[in-house]
This record gives structure tokens, sequence and C-alpha cells, in this order.
């Protein structure tokens, strides 16, 4: 089986690269991958909770982002971030949305009431 395609990273713009890093799931396995290297793809998504095929989707997206390489040895997929690439054409990118996406799960998420007045004016 071929390798499916995977976009020239000069000939995509940031806007095309940011779409990749735009849902919580995509962040999430961006930072697995980030931790483990090159690994086979259902590790990638093993503590999402995600189908198979909407963690295809995600890779779909992210591949087509340029923002991983997906290769097939035998029956295994593989994914790897493209990190080397992606700091050429756009330098810092990565290391700074892996750091902030990192921040926001240590951030606590305020508790809000539903029906309580919290002094917030329209």
């Amino acid at each position: 089986m071929l390798d499916p395609h995977h976009p020239d990273l000069d000939q995509l713009s940031l806007a095309e690269v940011l779409r990749g890093f735009s849902d919580p799931a995509r962040l999430h396995m961006v930072k697995t991958m980030a931790a483990l290297g090159e690994c086979e793809c259902s590790l990638v998504y093993a503590d999402l909770g995600l189908s198979k095929s909407n963690a295809s989707h995600h890779f779909r997206v992210l591949r087509e982002s340029g923002i991983l390489r997906r290769t097939q040895r035998g029956n295994q997929q593989y994914a790897t971030l493209r990190s080397d690439e992606l700091d050429a054409r756009f330098p810092g990118l990565l290391a700074a949305v892996i750091a902030n996406s990192e921040a926001a799960d240590t951030v606590p998420t305020p508790a809000v009431e539903v029906g309580v007045d919290h002094g917030v004016v329209p």
C-alpha cells in the first residue's frame, strides 16, 4: 500500500496548518506524538476513547495540515510529527502550541453555578 499524500509545507499557509490544531482531540494527539516520537497510530488515540473512524478523520486532518507523517509497515500504521519541517516553515509554532496546550491542561476551569448572579455586567 502506498503512503498517503503528505503536502509540501511550502505550499501550506499558516491558517491551513493551524486548522490541524483547532480540535482538542487533535491537540491531545499532537502532544502524545511529541512525547512518544514515531509510534503506532493506535497508541496516539488510545486514551481518548475515539472510534477508529473518528481517529482516522483526525489523522487525515493532521496529515493534510502538514503536522504529521503517516507510514505503513506491514499491517501497522505509524505516525510521527513533522517537527523539523514545521520549524523550518513556521519557527517555534509547534513548540508554542504544545507548551500552551499543556498550560491549558493545568489551569482549573472555574465552577459556575447556573442561575446565580456572578456580578457580570452584560
